[in-house]
């Protein structure tokens, strides 16, 4: 066997068992979420039945997400977040049990102009390393409906949950775009936002999923 055929076989392997594991834990999980056909759907069917109130987006990149977020919120604005040229190449920490980013999600400054002129007029970006002060400054204390996460890692995400948490109430409607269904989804988006809820008494159910993807509902705190 060679190199790249093991490393593709020990990949299925574990792809499989994250499957598994996936659906053992949901399946103990009532009601169930919904199934959506692409990550697209499910995001604006989450977002354009989600109650009024700030929307905001941690994980920005190329913006496909944030352009249709914003189609369905025209009248308000919409917030993107995103390190872009303000980092080194890749991820600011370790996504483990994916494949390697360590030389991805790279912007120069002079795309990441062109990327803010090409936004709908609602777009506010906000460039840099996710930081609470930065994220509490420019949302203010207005709650939110809806929050997508696609922080990938599980300390981004719980750096982003923690800045947020006076701003999440009941009804807000929070988007996970990698959730589960990796090798190492327990250790990232999941956990974070199982310990931030457990920290902060928050309750919720599951409210759809596609594949990666999977979006809660806040019932209460």
């Amino acid at each position: 066997m060679t190199n790249r055929s093991y490393a593709e076989a020990a990949q299925g392997a574990a792809q499989h068992s994250a499957f598994q594991q996936w659906q053992e834990y949901i399946s103990a999980h009532a009601p169930r979420p919904v199934f959506y056909a692409t990550k697209m759907e499910h995001l604006e069917h989450a977002v354009l039945t989600a109650p009024a109130g700030q929307v905001a987006e941690f994980g920005v990149d190329g913006g496909h997400a944030l352009r249709m977020i914003s189609a369905c919120r025209p009248r308000q604005r919409v917030w993107g977040f995103d390190a872009w040229h303000h980092k080194g190449p890749g991820l600011p920490d370790r996504w483990t049990g994916n494949f390697d980013h360590s030389r991805a999600f790279t912007w120069t400054k002079g795309s990441f102009r062109e990327l803010k002129r090409s936004m709908p007029r609602n777009v506010r970006l906000v460039p840099g390393l996710f930081d609470a002060q930065v994220i509490q400054k420019h949302l203010g204390k207005e709650p939110l409906a809806v929050l997508h996460i696609d922080c990938d890692t599980g300390a981004s995400t719980r750096t982003v949950l923690d800045a947020v948490v006076d701003l999440i109430k009941p009804g807000t409607r929070v988007i996970f775009d990698e959730y589960c269904n990796y090798p190492g989804w327990r250790e990232h988006e999941h956990l974070a936002w199982k310990r931030f809820c457990s920290t902060n008494g928050i309750q919720y159910h599951y409210w759809g999923q596609c594949h990666m993807d999977v979006s809660v509902e806040v019932i209460s705190r």
